[in-house]
């Protein structure tokens, strides 16, 4: 047996809950090398037609569901030094999927924002992602695709919970 599924977890919980958090883990680990993985993104630029770089990629879904920001805001953000997301933004402008816009508090200061083609463009790549799962998940019933994407999507909304807000926002 893995021994990442017997290690010891001291986390207050049940033998149980920890064998199970022990495999969640393993799991989540494993689908993040996996959509990482070389063979899963040319297959999803093939399914899209995008063949951004992967960084180019989640900085671009990262302004299909986030709000306007200053390239500042962004690099903090994301984490990301400033002189590297400029050089993203800048492609990114450069094939029209994001554009600057000035800031409605500050007139000075311009922000990024994601442009049509750039949404559509995420869609594509999402729609091949999920057809990927689906092809992988095929015997997975729709509660089971739910409960694992419930808890997916609590992991995120803690992730999300620590990023810094845009300034000047609650």
């Amino acid at each position: 047996m893995n021994r990442y599924l017997t290690e010891p977890y001291d986390g207050g919980v049940s033998h149980s809950d920890q064998a199970a958090l022990a495999r969640l883990e393993v799991g989540v680990s494993a689908a993040v090398r996996w959509s990482e993985s070389r063979h899963v993104k040319a297959e999803v630029a093939r399914r899209s037609g995008c063949d951004l770089p992967g960084s180019e990629l989640r900085l671009l879904e990262h302004f299909d569901v986030a709000e306007p920001m200053r390239v500042s805001d962004i690099a903090e953000c994301l984490h990301i030094d400033m002189s590297t997301v400029s050089l993203q933004l800048r492609r990114l402008r450069a094939d029209h999927l994001v554009e600057r816009i000035p800031d409605p508090d500050d007139r000075r200061v311009t922000m990024v924002a994601i442009t049509d083609a750039g949404r559509a463009t995420v869609a594509r790549v999402r729609s091949a992602r999920r057809a990927l799962l689906q092809e992988i998940l095929s015997g997975a019933g729709p509660a089971e695709l739910d409960r694992a994407a419930d808890i997916l999507l609590r992991v995120q909304a803690h992730m999300l919970a620590g990023m810094p807000a845009r300034p000047g926002t609650p």
